[in-house]
């Protein structure tokens, strides 16, 4: 499993997604009071948003990938982490409490989208008897890597470089998960071109 390079491909979607996920959970009260000069009223209402606007992006996310997508799981991923990355920078760079508040629900909805679909990729490209070791290789990366890189090195890019460090930080995670959402969904073509002809293969065998 740990020569299959989909597995590794999937895995870095992962990092990234959990990098900027938990930059924007464990930062955003603390950007929200101490820069935006938000209430703590204002703050939890736009960190409300952010949690639960998830809740029908990942019902809406496998029904598009399934209909619109034909099943192909990374497209949706890379257009949702786009759309990511012009909300960081309008949550960055608005005063506004209406739009910071809107940019962040936005955020926190479409944030979960390449999560889900990540696993559902991993149990599509990985062989059935690899796929437990798979899932174990994403959370493991998720978790020490990614969560590491949104909490830790977000913090220390804050104080050496302040706040737009950080949101740096966040787009360049957007533009690295992009690139392996758009490697992984190479190798799930290249995956569904071997599978078709070996089945062309095995008709023809047969006829």
């Amino acid at each position: 499993m740990l020569k299959n390079k989909n597995a590794w491909y999937v895995s870095m979607v992962d990092v990234f997604v959990y990098m900027v996920r938990f930059g924007m959970i464990s930062w955003l009260p603390i950007y929200l009071l101490s820069v935006k000069h938000f209430t703590k009223q204002e703050m939890s209402v736009a960190f409300l948003f952010f949690e639960w606007a998830a809740i029908p992006s990942t019902l809406l996310a496998g029904w598009l990938s399934d209909k619109v997508f034909k099943g192909r799981r990374m497209p949706l991923a890379m257009i949702c982490m786009a759309l990511i990355f012009f909300c960081l920078l309008g949550y960055w760079k608005s005063d506004s409490l209406f739009m910071v508040t809107v940019f962040a629900a936005i955020v926190g909805c479409l944030i979960y989208v390449p999560q889900f679909l990540a696993s559902v990729q991993t149990m599509e490209i990985v062989p059935s008897f690899a796929v437990g070791s798979a899932v174990g290789l994403r959370g493991f990366m998720s978790y020490i890597f990614g969560a590491s890189l949104g909490t830790s090195l977000f913090g220390v890019m804050v104080d050496n470089l302040g706040w737009h460090g950080g949101f740096y930080l966040l787009m360049g995670g957007v533009i690295c998960c992009i690139l392996f959402c758009y490697l992984s969904h190479r190798g799930a073509l290249e995956l569904e071109r071997k599978r078709q002809q070996a089945a062309e293969e095995q008709e023809l065998a047969l006829a």
